[in-house]
């Protein structure tokens, strides 16, 4: 994950390394120096097959926390070299991809959107919500099912092992970019791994009244996306295009 923690203006890495997540930050003046890592956790089970990272501000107090699939670690207002960050547990997801922070609903309070299980099934956010005491608390919601029926209509898609947050259609809110990852563990490995490999993005939805909801939209359905899925504008009509890469190749669709 990229982006800026400490709030320097510059972006870092965050990752972990030697069973601690943390994240690593350069040095402009000193480029061909190895980069510096700060942990932020207690030492644990991370290794690299961890799956599930994201960063955002999710108490409002401007600071960068950082999250993970079973808790988020809170940035202090003094961060202290070599003192874990503080520790929020709430299970966000089994296996996560990338844990976007947004807020969904729009009632000003940060929420956190994520595969379920990157290598099954599932797509959640989670909805914050204040306890009586003012705690953060957050309200899980299902987008598409962890746990789907085969025999249903519903949309089912496994392994979504790539998010990106973006907004597809120039309404001023930020979509769900997402698809198949193809072949994560080849022909025999994960659910479902010979279903069609499709891209969607998922229209965001407020209805007013602090409720939201998520319209898919079918972009392809014989390519997918890798441990990461891009769009950017690559050409005028100001409309984002789409591009992956995984074990199908390299492709770019571009929007109409």
């Amino acid at each position: 994950m990229w982006g800026d923690v400490t709030g320097d203006g510059r972006p870092e890495l965050v990752f972990n390394i030697d069973g601690y997540l943390g994240y690593g930050a350069w040095d402009p003046a000193k480029p061909e120096q190895p980069w510096v890592f700060t942990p932020i956790s207690t030492q644990g089970p991370y290794q690299r097959y961890s799956h599930g990272v994201g960063i955002g501000d999710l108490n409002g107090d401007g600071r960068v926390d950082i999250l993970e699939g079973s808790c988020w670690w809170e940035q202090p207002a003094n961060p202290e070299p070599g003192k874990p960050w503080i520790r929020h547990d709430y299970q966000f997801a089994d296996a996560a991809a990338q844990m976007l922070v947004y807020d969904v609903d729009g009632d000003g309070l940060a929420d956190v959107i994520t595969a379920w299980h990157c290598h099954q099934y599932g797509l959640v956010w989670h909805r914050q919500v204040r306890g009586s005491d003012g705690g953060i608390l957050f309200e899980k919601n299902v987008i598409l099912s962890p746990q789907p029926d085969p025999n249903a209509a519903e949309l089912r898609i496994s392994q979504l092992h790539a998010l990106l947050l973006v907004d597809m259609n120039n309404d001023g809110l930020q979509d769900i970019l997402t698809g198949k990852r193809f072949w994560a563990h080849g022909p025999k490995g994960d659910a479902e791994p010979d279903a069609p490999a499709v891209v969607y993005w998922f229209e965001l939805k407020r209805d007013g009244q602090k409720g939201a909801t998520f319209v898919p939209h079918m972009i392809d359905d014989d390519s997918g996306v890798g441990t990461q899925v891009a769009a950017a504008l690559l050409n005028d009509d100001k409309i984002p295009d789409v591009i992956v890469g995984n074990k199908k190749g390299t492709f770019v669709f571009l929007s109409q």
